[in-house]
């Protein structure tokens, strides 16, 4: 494997690579050259080019590519120089994994910055996503120390370039029993889930598009808040003082409850998402909601013992109308919840 200073140094394209680290590419020449950059055989780039000293060089091709590998999630790319020319299937990424290739990191990894254990519970939606379409299946485990093999695991979103799992918990339930941890294993790459049993409720909800352009779930088990203010502009029509104009803002203040070292660094995944939605419980099913902006949000921690990390975070609706009832809810004033408690 390339050392991180080799991986900085070099100016050629390999076999895979991610967008936030795809390298500038020289070409060795003496004269101008005539050089085009295709992204699925769509021509996005021709220009003749002249060298400095003896190569060509064509830099920051991330700008170029990335806007194309997020809608696609994968892309060709091909890069000519006159009759020299080099290739790469690009991966949308915004990681940079340091010394990790990008065709390392897909064989091994799912599309997904979590390392390590996540936490789950019962009526949760688990997703996992990984490059391609390789079966996936599940080892779950039991309090009375059983295990039990599901494979075949169904796909919840499948596309050409990648698989997005459903790895929810209640698809391993065994009668009598109860699921205390599940591992998801796809290919040479694993995911360990733990069960906590106490099912805490959840609110929000979030769906977010990951650092892949992946979408995953995140599940806040802190106290949940919510905190209108209104803009008032008043003027007298006639002799009566009136407000003629009334601008909402419904903020919203949520909290992760206590969280793994593991699950704090895949927390900021979400805070550094462009595109984030609020999810709602309805008939049994977890479906996409508003879309949100954050606005504000704490997650600094420290490495003490006795410190579980803990983020809160502050958000409201994307949208210019903030006036939003949600019908489906059953008698809830904000909270996106699992269970049917009152505020």
């Amino acid at each position: 494997m390339a050392t991180y200073q080799q991986q900085q140094e070099r100016h050629s394209l390999l076999a895979v690579e991610f967008t936030a680290t795809l390298p500038d590419v020289w070409f060795e020449s003496s004269e101008e050259q005539l050089v085009t950059v295709t992204i699925d055989g769509e021509t996005v780039f021709s220009e003749t080019l002249f060298p400095s000293g003896t190569h060509i060089r064509l830099e920051d091709l991330c700008d170029m590519v990335e806007p194309y590998a997020y809608q696609r999630q994968t892309v060709q790319l091909v890069v000519t120089c006159g009759s020299a020319s080099q290739s790469a299937q690009v991966i949308y990424c915004k990681c940079d994994f340091g010394d990790e290739t990008a065709a390392h990191y897909i064989e091994n990894h799912f599309l997904s910055i979590l390392q390590g254990t996540k936490l789950t519970s019962a009526g949760r939606l688990e997703l996992l996503a990984v490059q391609g379409s390789d079966a996936a299946s599940c080892v779950a485990t039991y309090s009375d120390g059983t295990t039990r093999t599901f494979s075949g695991l169904g796909a919840w979103l499948q596309r050409t370039a990648f698989t997005i799992y459903d790895v929810s918990p209640d698809l391993f339930v065994t009668a009598n029993k109860t699921l205390i941890g599940y591992t998801i294993t796809c290919g040479s790459r694993t995911q360990e889930y733990e069960m906590d049993l106490s099912q805490p409720d959840c609110a929000p909800i979030l769906i977010f598009v990951n650092s892949f352009g992946i979408q995953e779930l995140a599940y806040c088990t802190g106290t949940h808040k919510v905190d209108p203010s209104y803009k008032r502009s008043a003027a007298y029509i006639g002799r009566i003082q009136k407000n003629y104009r009334i601008e909402e803002t419904r903020a919203f203040k949520a909290d992760t409850g206590p969280l793994t070292v593991a699950m704090a660094n895949w927390w900021d995944d979400v805070f550094r998402s462009e595109d984030v939605q609020v999810c709602n419980f309805y008939n049994g099913e977890v479906q996409p909601g508003k879309q949100l902006l954050i606005t504000d949000s704490k997650s600094a921690y420290s490495n003490d013992d006795a410190e579980l990390p803990r983020f809160t975070f502050t958000y409201q609706y994307a949208q210019r109308n903030h006036n939003v009832v949600q019908l489906q809810r059953e008698g809830r004033i904000f909270d996106n919840t699992f269970d049917n408690t009152f505020n």
